[in-house]
């Protein structure tokens, strides 16, 4: 088996992260301004922490959402090689570990690799550029290892 690379690509995610941030950032000015000008400032210097905070949190993950070599799903003859999406290393799974894969969720947005001992890994459709290429990985690992039959 070709070892086949699906690239993480979250290009939307990001942006909605961005514009985020962008209106946080704007919140907290104007919370700060509020501080300044009113009588109330305990509390409009606590909605500009708040608002601060998620801007930061925001920022963060616009930046470890970027896209980066090597940053995605790996198929290969041995298994799959998935790129953790904060921490920055890899997870390796043989074919042996993964027991079935099915996509979850109410549009099938998820694929959850289920593990032989009993745990899951969930790769989510927004990690990927497009609905083409995560229905491709998602037929790829299907056809690999298909959802068990459940038959009455």
């Amino acid at each position: 088996m070709e070892p086949r690379f699906y690239a993480f690509d979250p290009r939307p995610t990001r942006r909605a992260l961005f514009v985020g941030a962008c209106v946080l950032a704007i919140l907290s000015a104007w919370a700060l301004a509020d501080a300044r000008a009113t009588g109330n400032a305990p509390l409009a210097v606590a909605r500009a922490g708040i608002t601060g905070g998620l801007m930061f949190a925001f920022v963060f993950a616009w930046h470890r959402l970027r896209p980066r070599p090597g940053w995605g799903v790996t198929l290969s003859a041995r298994g799959v090689a998935l790129a953790r999406p904060f921490s920055g290393s890899q997870l390796q799974l043989s074919w042996g570990q993964i027991d079935s894969v099915r996509r979850i969720g109410g549009k099938g947005d998820v694929l959850g690799l289920f593990l032989e001992e009993g745990g899951r890994v969930l790769v989510t459709r927004h990690l990927f550029p497009s609905r083409t290429v995560f229905s491709e990985l998602a037929a790829a690992l299907e056809e690999r290892k298909p959802a068990p039959r459940f038959d009455a």
